[in-house]
């Protein structure tokens, strides 16, 4: 499989039916766990093609994907993706997706889920709920309740946030990308993307 070095996804106009068709395309392509691969932590993310094509489709796609949320076959990936293209308005809506302390405790899949819902909460807020800001350390103070965590943070910081004066994502716990571009920060072995048309 060829590989190459993404360190930013461009949005390209996508209508929303070839959207869902690569959101469909998900139940079809296995997606592996992102794996911390350093310390401080770096990402390789392992997104197939399809999560790369709905990632090209930028901001457009959030809307989208918010519509599949639910759907608990492909939940993890709409999770991981919506961190890449989301803002604000699908903070909650991840939040509310994620599994709960005893669904976690006994189910892989809750578990990958929690995983993706905490690197796309931390790209969209660059809030330091599980990584410490800037340092690259785990500092997770509720490593078996992730949802109650983020649920606790985003109360206290939803009515001030404003993701146009969000800091830097430069930071080593989780890389840019999708929306979030910030070319020559993010680096991850990732399937090519042929050009569209």
């Amino acid at each position: 499989m060829d590989k190459f070095d993404v360190q930013s996804i461009s949005p390209s106009e996508m209508p929303e039916s070839q959207i869902q068709g690569f959101i469909e395309q998900l139940r079809y392509d296995q997606w592996a766990e992102p794996k911390n691969i350093a310390n401080p932590t770096a990402w390789i993310f392992n997104f197939t093609r399809p999560m790369l094509q709905i990632l090209q489709a930028g901001p457009a796609a959030q809307d989208v994907l918010l519509r599949y949320l639910d759907d608990p076959k492909i939940k993890d990936q709409i999770i991981i993706l919506l961190g890449g293209l989301g803002d604000q308005k699908a903070v909650m809506p991840i939040i509310h997706a994620m599994a709960d302390r005893n669904e976690a405790r006994d189910n892989n899949y809750a578990r990958k889920v929690n995983l993706a819902a905490n690197l796309a909460l931390t790209n969209i807020t660059v809030g330091d709920v599980i990584w410490h800001h800037g340092g690259g350390i785990t500092r997770d103070p509720c490593p078996d309740d992730p949802k109650s965590c983020w649920y606790t943070w985003w109360i206290q910081h939803a009515d001030t946030f404003d993701i146009s004066k969000t800091v830097s994502r430069n930071y080593s716990n989780y890389p840019s990308y999708g929306i979030y571009q910030n070319p020559g920060l993010f680096r991850s072995e990732e399937t090519v993307i042929p050009p569209a048309g």
